[in-house]
């Protein structure tokens, strides 16, 4: 098997792990959960304690480091490294894109990152916080990349933090020596590299400083922030950034006030972590019901050649039809209340399906010796999945909600198009049936206008 719940993996039931603190991942496959810095702060867990500030002092250095690079190419490039850092291990949050060879940020983008941090220290603005609002003005610097390099500047930190609670867990350790420094860490499963875990109170779906609508709705919360962004920082500040250079002096002293007043906003914000029984993405609670449902999800022998491998996937998908339909999976593809009902009017993104498919699969996939690939590229597109047993013996699945308003351009000529681009024996098409409400229409789904 290529996926398995940390829970299960150490033996410890969730509850125990969620009662100490402790996000219980899939290993695996990465969750689209990333830690926000925000949350960081008056983090009351003892590991975590002077983590906001060594963040700051990271940016501290790096605003100085680049200021001085003018003088010297070596400098550049250190700037360039500090931010182009390598994406951490043991974790299985975020999205699981590789950029610029194993780094969390590309060096283009850590390049885009430098020339904003140019813009801002030529009007004198030389705050370390300014470092997490570039998410909202340089493309590529995405949540994802915010998250991995807050782990790696406080990455000892969370193998402290995990070895304490692994010790306390009793859960079996090996020892790992990290930045010079031993630790007794559990081991990945799959990596076989140290297991790191992470606390959920410093999870969020997005980070704050990724977007001007998550700025807009952490300062919602305060009536007073949000007219001060709403009426006066972000439209000073959105179309002045990227051409702040050519400003005259008035112009950008102006634009320094704005910037400060946003870096003011940004401080005041309060989030909250991500709600793990509300699970607002719909990925936390696969995982039990995928073990629950295990005992019946049964393969046959390995396929001997395509014909084989082609029936092996149809029954594959005839188990996740089954598993959604009369095991009660169908509950997975909506959002639910904190007290768990369903809210039959507003399904989960299609990922959702997908990832449900995927676990599926992989016990599948591991009885019948079928290899298992998600979303590979075959140059026309991401393919959701790709099952094979060789070079030649290949299929592919793409899972759709009936609700996706390019479900039939999809089956009519994307998956034909990925199939050719994979060559591959066959493609299956499964659509998962939901219903939401549209206004402006009278037909519920894409199917119904087949």
């Amino acid at each position: 098997m290529r996926t398995i719940s940390l829970s299960k993996y150490i033996n410890i039931p969730r509850r125990t792990l969620e009662s100490v603190g402790v996000f219980d991942a899939t290993l695996g496959i990465d969750t689209k959960l990333f830690v926000d810095p925000k949350l960081l702060v008056d983090s009351n867990i003892q590991e975590f304690k002077d983590s906001r500030e060594k963040i700051l002092r990271y940016f501290r250095q790096l605003l100085k480091v680049y200021k001085a690079s003018s003088k010297s190419p070596r400098l550049m490039n250190e700037a360039v490294k500090m931010l182009a850092v390598p994406e951490p291990e043991g974790l299985s949050i975020g999205y699981g894109d590789a950029t610029d060879n194993g780094t969390s940020i590309a060096k283009s983008v850590a390049n885009e990152i430098l020339l904003s941090i140019s813009e801002i220290l030529a009007v004198g603005l030389e705050d370390a916080e300014v470092v997490e609002l570039l998410g909202i003005f340089v493309d590529g610097f995405g949540p994802d990349s915010i998250s991995d390099l807050t782990i790696h500047i406080i990455y000892e930190d969370f193998c402290a933090y995990t070895a304490r609670i692994a010790a306390e867990l009793g859960v079996p350790t090996t020892e790992y020596k990290i930045e010079g420094i031993k630790y007794l860490l559990p081991t990945h499963p799959f990596s076989k590299k140290q297991l790191i875990f992470v606390p959920y109170s410093f999870l969020r779906a997005l980070p704050v400083a990724t977007s001007w609508s998550e700025v807009a709705d952490a300062a919602a919360q305060s009536e007073e922030l949000r007219k001060q962004f709403d009426e006066i920082v972000r439209p000073a500040i959105e179309d002045v950034f990227e051409d702040a250079s050519s400003k005259n002096k008035d112009e950008l002293d102006l634009f320094k006030k704005d910037l400060a007043s946003l870096l003011d906003i940004y401080r005041k914000i309060r989030v909250s972590s991500y709600d793990l029984a509300l699970d607002s993405k719909g990925y936390y609670q696969i995982d039990p019901f995928v073990e629950q449902i295990a005992q019946y999800i049964k393969a046959r022998t390995k396929p001997q050649n395509s014909k084989e491998l082609i029936e092996a996937v149809r029954q594959l998908i005839s188990q996740f039809e089954r598993s959604i339909e009369d095991n009660g999976g169908n509950t997975l593809l909506y959002h639910k209340t904190r007290t768990g009902t369903v809210i039959p009017e507003k399904p989960h993104n299609e990922d959702v399906a997908q990832r449900l498919f995927y676990m599926i699969a992989d016990l599948f996939c591991s009885q019948a010796g079928i290899m298992l690939a998600g979303e590979s590229d075959s140059g026309r597109g991401p393919v959701d999945f790709s099952l094979g047993t060789g070079y030649k013996e290949k299929v592919l699945v793409e899972i759709k909600k009936s609700t996706n308003n390019k479900l039939l351009d999809g089956f009519k000529e994307q998956i034909k198009a990925y199939q050719k681009g994979e060559n591959a024996a066959h493609s299956f098409y499964v659509v998962i049936v939901v219903r939401e409400s549209q206004k402006k229409k009278d037909v519920f789904s894409q199917l119904d206008v087949i």
